[in-house]
């Protein structure tokens, strides 16, 4: 990498995190120092918290929101490709080192359904991803799933049920691969 590019990311990087603690103040904990490219977007409603770990590497876009009273946890080293949305209703957790694809969108809540339709009421429950998790291009993540440490979820999935640690999964809804 060129000195010109590091020193861009690192100036971006500050400008970041300068932004966030002007708007948000103490409800963003997050280093100084990450690798964010493109734009990177952050909405944080009443009442909620994001902390991101040591050195988020962003491709871009980046969509973190957080909705009245959610807590977002990015842990260290984590990657996220082109354009990933991640909506937190509730809790979100991602554990350290995790590699996040292209086009994931991870959200921990429903809107109620009822014979007039869908309304702006949500049911929520916490979504936890372990450590070194691999998540492939254009996986959804819903609502209550738990996904183990190791595991990797194939490109084009909608995971609906908890992941076992280690094993690889695939498919809509997923099922286990291997």
């Amino acid at each position: 990498m060129k000195l010109i590019e590091k020193i861009y990311l690192g100036i971006s990087s500050i400008y970041y995190w300068l932004l966030l603690k002007v708007i948000y103040q103490n409800r963003v904990k997050m280093h100084v120092f990450n690798s964010i490219r493109g734009k990177f977007r952050v909405e944080l409603m009443r009442e909620s918290s994001l902390f991101i770990g040591e050195f988020l590497m962003s491709r871009g876009p980046l969509y973190l929101k957080c909705t009245e009273n959610a807590q977002l946890y990015i842990g260290d080293n984590v990657f996220c490709n082109h354009n990933c949305s991640i909506t937190c209703a509730e809790k979100i957790k991602i554990g350290n080192n995790c590699m996040i694809a292209n086009n994931v969108v991870i959200v921990d809540h429903d809107h109620v359904i009822k014979e007039c339709g869908s309304t702006s009421e949500l049911t929520c429950e916490e979504i936890e991803i372990g450590n070194s998790v691999w998540i492939g291009a254009n996986v959804t993540i819903t609502k209550g799933v738990h996904i183990g440490d190791g595991a990797v979820i194939g490109a084009n999935s909608v995971v609906v049920h908890d992941v076992e640690a280690h094993s690889v999964v695939a498919g809509v809804p997923t099922k286990k691969v291997k």
